[in-house]
Protein backbone atom coordinates (compact mmCIF):
# COMPACT_ATOMS: atom_id res chain seq x y z
CA UNK A 1 0.00 0.00 0.00
CA UNK A 2 1.21 3.40 -1.03
CA UNK A 3 0.26 6.64 1.21
CA UNK A 4 -0.26 10.00 -0.63
CA UNK A 5 -0.73 12.98 2.03
CA UNK A 6 -2.40 15.81 -0.03
CA UNK A 7 -1.34 18.81 2.65
CA UNK A 8 -4.29 20.53 3.84
CA UNK A 9 -6.78 19.22 1.68
CA UNK A 10 -9.33 17.01 2.78
CA UNK A 11 -10.02 14.38 -0.27
CA UNK A 12 -13.83 14.33 -2.07
CA UNK A 13 -12.53 12.25 -5.06
CA UNK A 14 -9.94 10.62 -6.78
CA UNK A 15 -9.50 9.66 -10.75
CA UNK A 16 -7.17 6.92 -11.99
CA UNK A 17 -6.30 8.35 -15.38
CA UNK A 18 -8.34 6.39 -18.45
CA UNK A 19 -5.46 6.57 -20.70
CA UNK A 20 -2.26 5.23 -18.19
CA UNK A 21 -2.30 3.44 -14.63
CA UNK A 22 0.07 5.73 -13.47
CA UNK A 23 -1.33 8.74 -13.53
CA UNK A 24 -4.41 9.96 -10.67
CA UNK A 25 -6.35 13.10 -10.31
CA UNK A 26 -7.69 14.37 -6.77
CA UNK A 27 -10.00 16.66 -5.89
CA UNK A 28 -10.54 18.51 -1.98
CA UNK A 29 -10.50 21.52 0.11
CA UNK A 30 -9.19 22.99 3.63
CA UNK A 31 -11.86 22.42 6.30
CA UNK A 32 -13.85 19.43 4.96
CA UNK A 33 -14.79 21.72 2.00
CA UNK A 34 -16.87 24.46 4.72
CA UNK A 35 -14.52 27.19 3.76
CA UNK A 36 -11.39 28.06 2.36
CA UNK A 37 -9.64 26.72 -0.79
CA UNK A 38 -9.94 24.12 -2.94
CA UNK A 39 -7.76 22.43 -5.53
CA UNK A 40 -6.87 19.55 -7.93
CA UNK A 41 -3.95 17.31 -7.72
CA UNK A 42 -2.51 15.48 -10.58
CA UNK A 43 0.23 12.45 -9.24
CA UNK A 44 1.89 10.45 -10.96
CA UNK A 45 3.73 7.07 -10.06
CA UNK A 46 7.93 6.78 -11.54
CA UNK A 47 9.38 3.11 -11.72
CA UNK A 48 10.12 2.62 -8.36
CA UNK A 49 6.22 2.78 -7.30
CA UNK A 50 6.50 6.25 -5.53
CA UNK A 51 3.75 8.50 -6.25
CA UNK A 52 5.15 12.29 -6.85
CA UNK A 53 2.57 15.77 -7.86
CA UNK A 54 3.07 16.89 -11.03
CA UNK A 55 0.44 19.50 -11.42
CA UNK A 56 -1.86 21.45 -9.51
CA UNK A 57 -4.57 23.24 -10.31
CA UNK A 58 -5.56 26.19 -7.21
CA UNK A 59 -9.43 27.24 -6.82
CA UNK A 60 -11.01 29.80 -4.56
CA UNK A 61 -13.71 27.76 -3.23
CA UNK A 62 -13.67 23.61 -2.62
CA UNK A 63 -13.12 21.06 -5.13
CA UNK A 64 -15.71 18.60 -5.18
CA UNK A 65 -15.48 15.89 -7.32
CA UNK A 66 -13.03 15.51 -10.70
CA UNK A 67 -13.18 13.32 -14.11
CA UNK A 68 -10.21 13.18 -16.72
CA UNK A 69 -11.20 13.62 -20.40
CA UNK A 70 -12.39 10.67 -22.80
CA UNK A 71 -11.51 12.78 -25.66
CA UNK A 72 -7.44 13.77 -24.78
CA UNK A 73 -5.17 13.28 -22.05
CA UNK A 74 -4.58 16.56 -20.67
CA UNK A 75 -7.83 17.92 -19.91
CA UNK A 76 -9.89 17.40 -16.71
CA UNK A 77 -12.86 18.95 -15.02
CA UNK A 78 -13.53 20.19 -11.94
CA UNK A 79 -16.94 20.42 -10.05
CA UNK A 80 -16.79 23.49 -7.70
CA UNK A 81 -18.26 24.94 -4.49
CA UNK A 82 -18.95 28.43 -6.07
CA UNK A 83 -21.10 26.65 -8.71
CA UNK A 84 -18.05 26.33 -11.91
CA UNK A 85 -17.39 23.53 -13.62
CA UNK A 86 -13.58 24.21 -14.13
CA UNK A 87 -12.22 22.84 -17.88
CA UNK A 88 -8.59 22.30 -16.74
CA UNK A 89 -6.08 22.16 -20.04
CA UNK A 90 -2.56 20.82 -17.95
CA UNK A 91 -1.12 22.52 -21.46
CA UNK A 92 -2.31 25.76 -21.15
CA UNK A 93 -1.89 28.70 -18.71
CA UNK A 94 -5.57 29.41 -17.85
CA UNK A 95 -8.26 27.77 -17.27
CA UNK A 96 -12.06 27.65 -19.14
CA UNK A 97 -14.95 28.30 -16.48
CA UNK A 98 -18.29 27.23 -17.39
CA UNK A 99 -20.77 28.79 -15.27
CA UNK A 100 -24.44 28.10 -15.32
CA UNK A 101 -25.32 26.39 -11.58
CA UNK A 102 -26.47 28.42 -8.78
CA UNK A 103 -25.32 26.31 -6.07
CA UNK A 104 -22.11 23.98 -5.79
CA UNK A 105 -21.22 21.25 -7.81
CA UNK A 106 -20.87 17.90 -6.32
CA UNK A 107 -20.31 15.64 -9.55
CA UNK A 108 -18.69 15.61 -12.96
CA UNK A 109 -18.76 13.48 -15.43
CA UNK A 110 -17.31 13.22 -19.34
CA UNK A 111 -19.46 11.24 -21.69
CA UNK A 112 -17.93 7.91 -21.83
CA UNK A 113 -19.85 6.91 -25.48
CA UNK A 114 -16.59 9.25 -26.64
CA UNK A 115 -19.04 10.43 -29.48
CA UNK A 116 -19.47 13.85 -27.93
CA UNK A 117 -17.42 15.97 -26.15
CA UNK A 118 -19.78 16.47 -23.62
CA UNK A 119 -20.18 16.48 -20.12
CA UNK A 120 -22.48 16.05 -16.86
CA UNK A 121 -22.89 18.38 -13.81
CA UNK A 122 -24.71 17.28 -10.63
CA UNK A 123 -25.50 20.18 -8.33
CA UNK A 124 -27.16 21.14 -5.28
CA UNK A 125 -29.11 23.52 -7.01
CA UNK A 126 -31.49 20.47 -7.55
CA UNK A 127 -30.50 20.38 -11.22
CA UNK A 128 -28.44 18.63 -13.89
CA UNK A 129 -26.90 20.35 -16.34
CA UNK A 130 -25.67 18.86 -19.65
CA UNK A 131 -22.71 20.82 -21.34
CA UNK A 132 -20.25 21.00 -24.97
CA UNK A 133 -17.09 21.71 -23.20
CA UNK A 134 -16.02 23.03 -26.72
CA UNK A 135 -18.04 25.26 -27.16
CA UNK A 136 -18.47 25.94 -23.85
CA UNK A 137 -22.24 26.21 -23.18
CA UNK A 138 -24.70 24.34 -21.57
CA UNK A 139 -26.84 22.12 -24.04
CA UNK A 140 -29.60 21.02 -21.58
CA UNK A 141 -30.87 21.49 -18.04
CA UNK A 142 -32.79 18.93 -16.37
CA UNK A 143 -35.00 19.28 -13.65
CA UNK A 144 -36.34 16.38 -12.13
CA UNK A 145 -35.24 16.51 -8.28
CA UNK A 146 -36.54 18.21 -5.55
CA UNK A 147 -32.81 18.48 -3.57
CA UNK A 148 -29.37 18.27 -3.96
CA UNK A 149 -28.38 15.87 -6.29
CA UNK A 150 -25.22 14.14 -5.20
CA UNK A 151 -24.26 12.21 -8.54
CA UNK A 152 -25.22 11.50 -11.89
CA UNK A 153 -23.42 9.44 -14.29
CA UNK A 154 -23.50 7.74 -18.03
CA UNK A 155 -23.78 4.64 -18.87
CA UNK A 156 -21.15 3.20 -20.14
CA UNK A 157 -23.13 0.85 -22.72
CA UNK A 158 -26.41 2.67 -23.45
CA UNK A 159 -26.24 5.77 -25.81
CA UNK A 160 -27.26 9.60 -24.27
CA UNK A 161 -28.76 7.57 -20.79
CA UNK A 162 -27.30 8.70 -17.46
CA UNK A 163 -28.41 8.53 -13.96
CA UNK A 164 -28.91 10.48 -11.24
CA UNK A 165 -29.08 9.97 -7.22
CA UNK A 166 -30.49 12.82 -4.54
CA UNK A 167 -31.09 13.39 -1.34
CA UNK A 168 -35.30 13.28 -2.46
CA UNK A 169 -34.22 9.59 -2.12
CA UNK A 170 -34.94 9.48 -5.98
CA UNK A 171 -33.16 7.30 -8.96
CA UNK A 172 -33.75 8.88 -12.10
CA UNK A 173 -33.11 7.86 -15.37
CA UNK A 174 -32.74 10.17 -17.94
CA UNK A 175 -32.60 10.14 -21.87
CA UNK A 176 -30.67 13.53 -23.13
CA UNK A 177 -32.26 13.33 -26.41
CA UNK A 178 -35.65 13.87 -24.16
CA UNK A 179 -34.82 16.01 -21.30
CA UNK A 180 -37.52 17.36 -20.04
CA UNK A 181 -38.11 15.33 -17.27
CA UNK A 182 -36.83 11.69 -16.56
CA UNK A 183 -37.86 8.55 -18.45
CA UNK A 184 -38.55 6.31 -14.94
CA UNK A 185 -37.86 7.46 -11.06
CA UNK A 186 -38.39 5.49 -8.20
CA UNK A 187 -38.01 5.76 -4.20
CA UNK A 188 -34.40 3.89 -4.26
CA UNK A 189 -33.57 3.93 -0.94
CA UNK A 190 -35.32 5.63 2.68
CA UNK A 191 -32.47 7.89 2.99
CA UNK A 192 -30.68 10.10 1.02
CA UNK A 193 -29.36 8.14 -2.07
CA UNK A 194 -25.24 9.46 -2.56
CA UNK A 195 -23.81 7.04 -4.62
CA UNK A 196 -24.63 5.52 -8.29
CA UNK A 197 -22.78 3.39 -10.75
CA UNK A 198 -23.69 1.26 -13.92
CA UNK A 199 -22.10 -2.36 -14.43
CA UNK A 200 -19.23 -2.39 -17.16
CA UNK A 201 -20.64 -5.27 -18.42
CA UNK A 202 -24.43 -5.86 -18.24
CA UNK A 203 -26.03 -2.71 -19.70
CA UNK A 204 -29.43 -2.74 -17.98
CA UNK A 205 -27.75 -3.02 -14.20
CA UNK A 206 -27.09 -0.09 -12.08
CA UNK A 207 -26.08 0.19 -8.45
CA UNK A 208 -27.01 2.83 -5.39
CA UNK A 209 -25.31 3.53 -2.34
CA UNK A 210 -27.86 5.43 0.41
CA UNK A 211 -26.95 7.20 4.01
CA UNK A 212 -28.78 4.09 5.03
CA UNK A 213 -25.75 2.06 4.75
CA UNK A 214 -27.33 0.21 2.07
CA UNK A 215 -25.74 -1.15 -1.58
CA UNK A 216 -28.74 -1.73 -4.08
CA UNK A 217 -28.76 -3.57 -7.34
CA UNK A 218 -31.60 -2.13 -9.72
CA UNK A 219 -32.65 -3.47 -13.41
CA UNK A 220 -33.55 -0.07 -15.20
CA UNK A 221 -36.11 -2.28 -17.02
CA UNK A 222 -38.02 -3.29 -13.80
CA UNK A 223 -37.37 -0.37 -11.56
CA UNK A 224 -40.30 -1.72 -9.21
CA UNK A 225 -38.46 -3.39 -7.04
CA UNK A 226 -34.40 -3.60 -6.30
CA UNK A 227 -32.58 -7.08 -7.56
CA UNK A 228 -31.33 -6.88 -3.76
CA UNK A 229 -30.51 -4.94 -0.62
CA UNK A 230 -26.85 -5.39 0.66
CA UNK A 231 -26.64 -3.79 4.14
CA UNK A 232 -23.18 -2.93 3.58
CA UNK A 233 -21.82 -0.16 6.15
CA UNK A 234 -22.86 0.91 9.24
CA UNK A 235 -23.32 4.40 8.15
CA UNK A 236 -23.77 6.22 4.92
CA UNK A 237 -21.94 5.43 1.77
CA UNK A 238 -20.53 7.98 0.41
CA UNK A 239 -18.88 6.22 -3.23
CA UNK A 240 -19.50 3.35 -5.13
CA UNK A 241 -17.24 1.72 -8.27
CA UNK A 242 -18.18 -1.12 -10.30
CA UNK A 243 -14.57 -2.94 -11.29
CA UNK A 244 -13.84 -3.08 -15.05
CA UNK A 245 -12.32 -5.85 -15.31
CA UNK A 246 -15.52 -8.03 -13.99
CA UNK A 247 -19.29 -8.51 -13.54
CA UNK A 248 -19.44 -8.91 -10.21
CA UNK A 249 -17.17 -7.09 -8.33
CA UNK A 250 -17.91 -3.39 -6.76
CA UNK A 251 -16.29 -1.23 -4.28
CA UNK A 252 -17.98 0.95 -1.61
CA UNK A 253 -16.44 3.64 0.92
CA UNK A 254 -17.93 4.96 3.56
CA UNK A 255 -18.53 7.73 6.78
CA UNK A 256 -17.51 4.42 8.86
CA UNK A 257 -13.85 5.13 7.32
CA UNK A 258 -13.81 2.04 5.76
CA UNK A 259 -13.33 0.51 2.01
CA UNK A 260 -15.35 -2.71 1.29
CA UNK A 261 -14.94 -5.54 -1.40
CA UNK A 262 -18.11 -7.01 -2.87
CA UNK A 263 -19.01 -10.03 -4.83
CA UNK A 264 -22.88 -8.62 -5.29
CA UNK A 265 -23.81 -12.16 -5.92
CA UNK A 266 -23.26 -12.49 -2.05
CA UNK A 267 -23.96 -10.29 1.02
CA UNK A 268 -21.45 -10.44 2.98
CA UNK A 269 -18.24 -8.27 2.21
CA UNK A 270 -15.16 -10.61 0.42
CA UNK A 271 -12.72 -7.31 1.95
CA UNK A 272 -12.97 -4.71 4.42
CA UNK A 273 -10.06 -2.11 4.38
CA UNK A 274 -10.15 0.04 7.05
CA UNK A 275 -6.73 2.21 6.91
CA UNK A 276 -8.42 5.88 7.33
CA UNK A 277 -8.89 7.99 10.38
CA UNK A 278 -11.69 10.25 8.71
CA UNK A 279 -15.03 9.75 6.58
CA UNK A 280 -13.57 7.80 3.14
CA UNK A 281 -15.37 10.04 0.75
CA UNK A 282 -13.83 8.49 -2.59
CA UNK A 283 -12.81 5.57 -4.60
CA UNK A 284 -11.88 4.62 -8.03
CA UNK A 285 -10.50 1.35 -9.53
CA UNK A 286 -8.07 1.32 -11.95
CA UNK A 287 -8.55 0.55 -15.72
CA UNK A 288 -5.13 -0.64 -16.63
CA UNK A 289 -3.92 -2.39 -13.32
CA UNK A 290 -6.81 -5.34 -12.20
CA UNK A 291 -7.47 -5.04 -8.86
CA UNK A 292 -6.16 -1.59 -8.02
CA UNK A 293 -7.73 0.97 -5.87
CA UNK A 294 -7.25 4.56 -4.79
CA UNK A 295 -9.80 5.83 -2.23
CA UNK A 296 -8.94 9.40 -0.06
CA UNK A 297 -10.53 10.69 2.85
CA UNK A 298 -10.63 14.29 4.95
CA UNK A 299 -7.79 12.66 7.14
CA UNK A 300 -5.91 14.64 4.21
CA UNK A 301 -4.29 11.18 2.40
CA UNK A 302 -4.98 8.79 -0.86
CA UNK A 303 -3.94 5.11 -0.49
CA UNK A 304 -3.55 3.44 -3.45
CA UNK A 305 -3.52 -0.42 -3.12
CA UNK A 306 -3.94 -3.94 -4.84
CA UNK A 307 -6.35 -6.02 -2.02
CA UNK A 308 -5.47 -9.82 -2.74
CA UNK A 309 -9.54 -10.73 -3.28
CA UNK A 310 -9.92 -8.13 -5.67
CA UNK A 311 -6.86 -8.61 -7.39
CA UNK A 312 -7.71 -12.75 -8.24
CA UNK A 313 -11.57 -12.27 -8.76
CA UNK A 314 -12.30 -14.43 -11.45
CA UNK A 315 -13.05 -12.44 -14.50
Amino acid sequence: MVTIQTGPLCGHAVRFSPYTGDRLAFAGAENFGIAGLGACLIFERDPSGAWHQIKKLQWQDACYDVTWSEATDNVLLVATGNGSVVVWDTTQPQECVLQGHSAEVCSIEWDLSRQHRHVISASWDHTIRLWDVPQQCCLSVLNGHTEIIYHACWSPSLPRTIASVSRDQMLCLWDLDKPAQPVSQINAHQSEVLACDWSKYEEYKLFTGGADGCIRGWDIRQLNHPLFNIPAHPKAIRSIRTDPHTSNALVSCSYDFSVRLWDIRHSTPIESVLHHKEFTFGVDISLHDKGTIADCSWDKTIKVYTPASLAMFPV
